[in-house]
């Protein structure tokens, strides 16, 4: 790459001459006092917001929808393949054989979900068990 210093040509002092015209047209503004009523130095009457319509009536909903609630392990696992955990029998299985323990009550019966997904550092995963409260 090299840079020369020249003359300009007719293209760049047309695209100069562009850029130095306005992109759009002045606008008026008020003063910062002006634009807020309450602010110090405003010269604008304050104004009472205007009266609100009623709100309409809300349909009549049956209660709430049971909530389903539930807490989620996180665990970093390093020197494994995606493909090892590619069925939900086998993320079941290695749950099972590896993070039982750490389960609430330990036990898999509370295990809703098991996500997988490939990490930033090579041959990392990140397993995250979803267990019902």
């Amino acid at each position: 790459m090299s840079v020369v210093e020249g003359p300009a040509g007719r293209e760049t002092l047309a695209l100069i001459t562009d850029l130095t015209r306005p992109m759009r047209s002045s606008q008026a503004t008020l003063d910062y006092g002006d634009r807020i009523s309450n602010a110090p130095g405003s010269q604008t009457p304050s104004r009472r917001p205007a009266a609100r319509a009623p709100a309409p009536a809300a349909k009549a909903t049956p209660g709430p929808a049971a909530l389903v609630i539930f807490e989620m392990l996180t665990f970093v696992v390093q020197a494994a393949d995606a493909a090892s955990l590619a069925s939900e029998s086998q993320r079941r299985r290695f749950v099972e054989t590896h993070l039982l323990e750490r389960l609430p009550g330990k036990d898999l019966a509370v295990v809703d979900r098991i996500d997988v997904t490939p990490w930033t550092v090579q041959g990392t995963l990140v397993v995250r068990v979803w267990c019902k409260v």
